[in-house]
Formats: C-alpha cells, sequence, structure tokens
C-alpha cells in the first residue's frame, strides 16, 4: 500500500494471473484472466478498478452485447479500430460508484475483496461477477515489436468515456440534479433519442438483438421515485392471459431485478425496474444500471414471450 500524504490518494492493489468468469445480465459467461485489482482512496472520492484479459471472441462479444457499460457512444472518436484481430486484450474496468460504498462496507483491505471476487457460490450469480457491476474505461492490446527492439514491450488502445474524470465528478455532484436532469443527461450522453411526454413520462424506442418496443422513464420527484418501463409491442389477447399470467409468474419467482407486469384488462405487458432514492440521491450511474438491466430483460424474453402466444 502506498500513502503520499494527508491529501493524497491511498492505493493497494495485487498484481496476480487468475481465471475469473463474469455473468451478463441474460445468462451468458464471459471468461477472462484477473490480472490486476486497486483499491484507492482519496479527499473526494473511493474507487475500486479492475483490470483483466480476454481472448479476442470474448471482446467482440462484449461490444456485441454493449456489456461493462461498452455502449457505442462510449467509444465514439477513439481508435478502437486499431487493434489486431485475433490477438488478446486487456480491459481495464471500474466498479460502479453506486456499489462501491456497500462493497468497502465492511472490506477496505483489497484481500478481502479479492477474496468476494473469486469466491465460489453455488446458488446465484455473485453480484460482483455481473458483467454490468463495472465499467471498462481502457482496452490495451499487447504490439508486437521489430527484431531490432526485441527485449521491450509496447501497448496500444483507447479509453471510454467512462475514464474521464469529468464524468467520475459529475456523478458526486448531482445531488442538486432534478430527476429529470439526471435521466436526461443520461440518454443525451449516449446519443438515445427520446421525446417528453409531460413532466412524469419520457418516451423512447428501442431496438434489442430480438425485437424493438416503446421504452417508458416515470419519475416522481415528490417521493424520489424512478420508474423504467419496457413495453411488450403486441397486446396479450384473452385466451393467451391465462397461461401468459402462469409463465410471468413463475419467471418473476426467480428474477433478481424488477418484474413483468400484465393488465388484464386489455392485455399490456411490460417489464418494470424502479428505484426510490427519498433517502439517498440518483446518479446517472445509478439509472445506466436501472435502464440497461430493464431492456436487457427485456430482449432476453422477446422471443420467449411470443411463443408462449402461439
Amino acid at each position: 500500500m502506498a500513502d503520499h500524504g494527508a491529501n493524497a490518494e491511498v492505493e493497494s492493489r495485487l498484481e496476480l494471473d487468475h481465471p475469473l468468469t463474469f455473468t451478463t445480465l441474460t445468462g451468458d459467461p464471459i471468461h477472462a484472466r484477473l490480472k490486476r485489482l486497486v483499491l484507492a482512496s482519496g479527499d473526494h472520492l473511493a474507487t475500486c478498478t479492475i483490470s483483466f484479459e480476454v481472448e479476442w471472441s470474448t471482446y467482440a462479444l462484449i461490444l456485441a452485447g454493449d456489456w461493462f457499460g461498452m455502449f457505442p457512444a462510449t467509444r465514439e472518436g477513439t481508435t478502437a479500430g486499431i487493434l489486431d484481430e485475433g490477438q488478446p486484450v486487456e480491459l481495464k474496468a471500474s466498479l460502479r460508484q453506486s456499489l462501491l460504498k456497500a462493497v468497502l462496507h465492511n472490506q477496505a483491505d483489497v484481500e478481502d475483496v479479492l477474496k468476494t471476487l473469486l469466491q465460489e457460490q453455488a446458488d446465484g450469480v455473485l453480484p460482483l461477477r455481473m458483467s454490468e457491476c463495472w465499467l471498462i474505461e481502457e482496452v490495451k492490446q499487447l504490439v508486437e515489436l521489430p527484431d531490432e527492439l526485441a527485449g521491450g514491450s509496447l501497448k496500444q488502445g483507447y479509453r471510454t468515456l467512462w475514464a474521464d474524470p469529468g464524468v467520475i465528478k459529475s456523478e458526486a455532484d448531482q445531488s442538486v440534479a432534478t430527476l429529470n436532469e439526471i435521466v436526461e443527461s443520461y440518454l443525451t450522453r449516449l446519443e438515445w433519442s427520446y421525446e417528453r411526454i409531460d413532466d412524469t413520462i419520457l418516451r423512447l424506442t428501442f431496438r434489442g438483438d430480438h425485437g424493438q418496443w416503446i421504452v417508458l422513464v416515470r419519475t416522481d420527484e415528490a417521493k424520489q421515485l424512478c420508474i423504467v418501463y419496457s413495453i411488450y409491442p403486441q397486446l396479450i389477447t384473452e385466451p393467451y392471459q391465462t397461461a401468459m399470467a402462469v409463465f410471468l409468474n413463475q419467471e418473476n419467482y426467480d428474477l433478481a431485478v424488477g418484474n413483468f407486469e400484465m393488465d388484464m384488462s386489455d392485455g399490456e405487458l411490460r417489464y418494470r425496474t424502479g428505484i426510490d432514492v427519498e433517502h439517498g440521491r440518483l446518479t446517472s450511474e445509478l439509472f445506466g444500471q436501472l435502464f440497461t438491466t430493464n431492456i436487457a430483460i427485456m430482449d432476453e424474453y422477446f422471443e420467449r414471450i411470443a411463443e408462449e402466444m402461439k
């Protein structure tokens, strides 16, 4: 551990080479090798970062699924195209600020965090191994040097939006922002078009891998509530409603976040995720987790819902 003065950042790190498997919101595994774990704390922010290496095919899977916050907008203007296809890729990711307090609540030691990250759990996925708990800040790849420079090493790559200190600072300073400002700032930053219906409802169209649907974001400034709805594009007609209700009830039982709902009067089906921040504050990072979880789950179930009506 390094301590460089009362006002300086205090950092503890571990260098290692250990297999690690993350799990995406749709249950897909992402195999990696954990290379470094760093805990740092300063006057304003604490951070937890990891560096891990993946095969090129896994890196392509991460980009295709927008996992670890790797949305196209976060990579806009980067030199992502300079990477060599087929070669391993090293990724540096930071733990979402909304989760950091819970992680460090009783364990400020880097070795304790490592144990939490690597421990086995038979009855579910460990939170720190969910891909969307982390945001990739840097992407690097080892460059093969010419013979005359043998013995040295060089890495090339790019940084994402999440590496911008201004983004992190804005998360810390958003206590005075309204819920609507935070929601709109997040969607604007990722260049997602939306329309505001009224002071409490915002609507956008989202296209996933398996379909397209309407997403509604509802805010209640007085109660400090923020709710995201993914609306299935087809109404569930009466002959299928009973079977669909049974199916959704079974799936809701195992869903860790959010739930499916169906209006029996008109057959509207939606997936809802929400958060009550009355005794805290909403940040764009926390909203992003709420939003991406919602659309990922709807995309995962889109075709399964259609199958229930055949």
